[in-house]
């Protein structure tokens, strides 16, 4: 059974691949990636999801001493959770109760009562639905009203985060800041999680109005009656006739009268101001708590429960398909499967790799298509700017040694980025002792946005005897603080290691 992740796994990911991206500003990515790949242990026989899942088990392993984002992001959203809960229920407890006061001599307005506790909460529930029903992918596509809910949910989190204990407090804020400045990227997750807090505030107000009606009606003569202007002999008829549709869902399973007052319950119940009540039949006035019951269960209650597990089971749904698709996993997947790219390595562990690559070659059986030739994932490309063509020779020598095929790809930055007709990974060639401008910044962040697989910045230094001299520290530490500025999914740098032709792995057929 494949792997399900949830919600806390989504964040102690992203700030597990934080903390990477941190260790790799000081020892490049292939020394963070070699760490990862010996904490995995992955089996051949696993698909990424069981990658991943090791790789998370290990890292909390690794972490256990400290409270870990996704168990105090459980925690904060708890504290909220019981908040919400809490001013749901009292507010509607109160809101009900009070209206349903009974001084003896005016009875409760159902016309009003209904309009105000039932259809607002039908009309609220059907509203909340819309997005579901229409797929809305992110909170930005939510209404204005969604859109005030999302930002009182967010600052309610803030709030709650505060609470937590000043160690725990800084890394879970920014785990919250960094889920919402990912939207793009998970904005499904944010839309469920959001949605469901909604849900459940409005399942507790729901909940305490029907706890103060059914208070009212036990403990209390509460007497109910309407009022109106116009239509002095058709006015029942009407009334009774919309009690019968609002009715239509229960009205089934109870006896005639019960579900919904009769037509004689209603015209009794009529409350005229010369009059008063006392010429009223009680049977009457009391007709109408079953309607008005049941009103406030089946239109405000029974929804809000039905989009809140809803909403549950979407939260677990998109959090697992967005944690799996997102460009951060999938370097991460990439660097767990195999080395896609050597960079500053030791030479020995440069020799292990070529060997442990050449053997699973070797070992690895071919699918039997009936063809000679097996049909393979196309290798990773390689964009050079034009200004970099007369590299491209050299740099075809230097990257056959890292890569496996690599493609070059010849690009004009002085165009508009466009997407290049190639289905694998995409590198950008740069170098590093060109400090990266704002132009240049804003070809990359376009093209990485247009990229369907993870962009990686591969930083050269100068070309001196046929051989790439290493770039200076200080260009590359430059590079990764800019581009990591950025925060854009997946985008990363790394150094193409110097060295003489042909190093590297042996790639075979």
């Amino acid at each position: 059974m494949e792997k399900s992740f949830h919600i806390r796994d989504l964040l102690d990911t992203l700030h597990f691949l934080s903390v990477d991206e941190e260790r790799a500003e000081i020892s490049g990515h292939a020394e963070v990636d070699e760490s990862n790949r010996r904490l995995a242990e992955s089996q051949a026989r696993d698909d990424d999801p069981a990658r991943l899942a090791r790789w998370l088990s290990a890292r909390r392993e690794t972490a256990k001493e400290t409270k870990r984002p996704g168990d105090l992001f459980v925690t904060a959203s708890a504290l909220l959770s019981l908040a919400l809960i809490g001013i749901g229920a009292i507010t509607g407890y109160g809101g009900v109760f009070s209206f349903l006061a009974y001084s003896g001599t005016s009875p409760v307005n159902v016309l009003v009562f209904f309009v105000l506790f039932i259809l607002i909460q039908a009309l609220l529930a059907t509203g909340s639905a819309l997005p579901l029903l229409m797929k809305i992918k992110a909170p930005e596509s939510l209404s204005p009203f969604g859109v005030m809910i999302g930002h009182l949910f967010s600052r309610a989190m803030e709030k709650a985060m505060k609470r937590l204990p000043a160690e725990r407090r800084t890394d879970t804020q920014g785990l919250w800041r960094r889920l919402q400045a990912d939207s793009r990227a998970f904005g499904r997750t944010l839309f469920y999680l959001i949605f469901s807090r909604v849900q459940l505030f409005a399942l507790a107000f729901a909940a305490g109005a029907l706890t103060a009606f059914a208070t009212r009606i036990l403990f209390f003569d509460t007497a109910f009656g309407w009022q109106t202007t116009i239509g002095e002999g058709a006015a029942p008829q009407v009334v009774h006739r919309l009690a019968q549709w609002v009715a239509l869902p229960w009205a089934w399973c109870f006896p005639d009268g019960v579900g919904v007052p009769t037509l004689d319950a209603v015209a009794g119940s009529r409350v005229l101001l010369k009059e008063g009540i006392k010429n009223l039949s009680g049977a009457h006035l009391t007709s109408w708590w079953p309607f008005l019951a049941m009103g406030l269960m089946v239109y405000g209650l029974l929804p809000r429960l039905c989009l809140l597990i809803v909403s549950q089971r979407g939260l677990s749904r998109a959090a697992n398909r967005e944690l799996l698709a997102a460009p951060q996993i999938r370097v991460l997947m990439e660097a767990l499967r195999a080395p896609s790219l050597a960079t500053r390595v030791t030479e020995s562990h440069r020799a292990e790799e070529a060997e442990a690559e050449l053997t699973r070659r070797k070992t690895a059986t071919p699918p039997d298509t009936g063809q000679g030739t097996a049909l393979s994932a196309p290798g990773p490309g390689v964009l050079v700017p034009e200004e970099l063509a007369d590299l491209i020779p050299d740099l075809g020598r230097h990257l056959a040694g890292a890569m496996a095929s690599p493609e070059i790809i010849p690009v004009s930055m002085e165009e508009p980025a466009r997407l290049p007709d190639h289905h694998g990974r995409l590198y950008l060639v740069q170098e590093a002792w060109q400090a990266p401008i704002r132009e240049t910044l804003d070809w990359i962040e376009a093209l990485s946005r247009a990229c369907t697989a993870p962009l990686t910045i591969l930083l050269i230094g100068e070309m001196a005897e046929e051989t790439l001299a290493p770039p200076e520290e200080s260009h590359v530490h430059i590079w990764r603080k800019v581009i990591a500025a950025l925060a854009l999914p997946g985008l990363r740098v790394e150094v193409i290691e110097p060295g003489a032709k042909g190093n590297g792995p042996e790639h075979t057929a």
